[in-house]
């Protein structure tokens, strides 16, 4: 067991993968296979916040309902059949005693910490939403990189519909249906795509709203979207968005937010009830305080073998993992293709160190990015190819489709997309929330 040292009952190595994404599940995916290809035991433990696996590249649309959030949450233990699932926080990580210190269970704070020990430590822990030093940011906006918080927007989008609907008062009815999204970069651009199907699509069934009622302003800071497609996606973005009716504000960004809406290096104020932050990932603080080389980020800088600083049994990954490209001199971008790839590698080489046999280096290519823009329609770079509209959207589908683990959420989720183009959004607002157990300040 982890739970304990090494001792003479515990023969088998341990394999613990800290995070339950794209990274680290797959990693535990693959070692099932590259141990017995081996033929080498171990024990696979993963630690995670959640029991499930979120698919966070269909996140975006839960906003609009085009998918069932159930319907992208995959049971860990569906998927990695044969390792122990430990589901809590990872509270503290010490490199020299070889032990992981975690808090289990849903109310975590109230437990007493628990250790696990390990002879190969993964570190695969996901990111944690990007921020600016925005004063009330992090208070008023909405940051949809967790689940929690797109359903929460989701609640939130339908409910200021609800109230416009009901009142009167124009000023009032501006700010409720005016929805301001900070960021043009991909994660921004899905956003912002999926908030204009819902917002749009649902108005017609709101006896008091008008189209024209309604204003979807993003804020970037740069010149131009999708800054790391080429110049012609973006302003293929910019143009879908654009006859869609967002208001696109370039060259500015947002000094200030608070409850009334947001303000601009210019001064212009816009007065908003819907403030949605979409800033990409920052490395998660535990990884950063590491004893490992790190780079300006804070990511845990990797050999190409994917083993971490000097250590022979600690490998990083995924978002807090600076991996470098061989083909580019560049580190991989944080996207799922190259999680499941570095998953691949590292699962390859633990199996090969518990055997004594060579490890191999990452040498995977980039084959594109791929950006959804809702409405059908997406953009794409493929080898260097580039592809907009909806051949683009089509690409987009067919791959995370097949990428999303087991056949029932596969069908499960074509059967969404299939309603979906049939039948208008879903406008059911659930008021739900985690209760607190007694005895906890409130």
């Amino acid at each position: 067991m982890m739970l304990r040292r090494t001792g003479d009952n515990e023969k088998l190595p341990r394999i613990l993968i800290l995070g339950g994404g794209f990274a680290g599940v797959y990693t535990a995916y693959r070692l099932q296979k590259e141990l017995k290809r081996a033929k080498v035991k171990a024990r696979i433990g993963i630690v995670n916040r959640e029991n499930f696996f979120v698919f966070y590249p269909m996140l975006p649309e839960i906003i609009s309902g085009g998918i069932g959030t159930e319907h992208i949450l995959n049971p860990i233990r569906y998927v990695a059949k044969h390792s122990t699932l430990f589901t809590g926080e990872v509270s503290a990580i010490d490199l020299e005693r070889q032990a992981v210190e975690i808090r289990h269970g849903l109310y975590g704070h109230r437990q007493e910490p628990r250790t696990l020990y390990y002879d190969h430590l993964v570190i695969a822990l996901g990111g944690i939403p990007g921020a600016l030093e925005v004063p009330g940011l992090d208070e008023h906006a909405f940051n949809v990189q967790r689940l929690s918080n797109a359903f929460a927007l989701r609640n939130h989008l339908i409910d200021t519909l609800e109230q416009a609907n009901a009142l009167s008062d124009r000023d009032a009815r501006r700010k409720l249906l005016t929805y301001v999204v900070i960021g043009g970069g991909p994660s921004g651009v899905e956003v912002v795509g999926e908030l204009e199907n819902l917002v749009n699509d649902a108005i017609q069934y709101y006896s008091t709203i008008r189209h024209e009622d309604v204003q979807i302003i993003m804020v970037h800071g740069g010149d131009r979207l999708l800054e790391i497609l080429p110049a012609n996606l973006g302003h293929y973005t910019a143009e879908n968005l654009s006859k869609r009716g967002v208001q696109l504000i370039f060259n500015r960004r947002v000094t200030e937010v608070d409850r009334n809406g947001a303000t601009l290096s210019d001064g212009t104020r816009i007065e908003a009830a819907t403030v949605v932050a979409s800033l990409g990932l920052a490395v998660n603080p535990l990884v950063v305080g590491l004893p490992l080389p790190h780079d300006r980020k804070g990511a845990v800088i990797v050999h190409d073998t994917l083993l971490a600083g000097d250590y022979p049994n600690i490998w990083a990954i995924g978002d807090n993992a600076s991996v470098q490209d061989p083909h580019t001199g560049k580190p991989y971008p944080p996207t799922a293709q190259h999680a499941v790839r570095q998953a691949q590698v590292v699962a390859y080489n633990i199996a090969a160190s518990l055997a004594g046999r060579t490890l191999k280096p990452i040498d995977y290519k980039t084959k594109g990015r791929m950006v959804p823009l809702g409405g059908h329609s997406a953009v794409a770079q493929i080898y260097g190819y580039t592809i907009s509209g909806f051949p683009a959207w089509w690409l987009w589908r067919t791959y995370y489709l097949y990428l999303l683990p087991r056949w029932e959420k596969r069908l499960r989720v074509m059967f969404d997309w299939t309603l979906d183009l049939i039948f208008p959004p879903p406008l059911v607002q659930l008021k739900v929330g985690q209760p607190v157990p007694m005895g906890d300040d409130v």
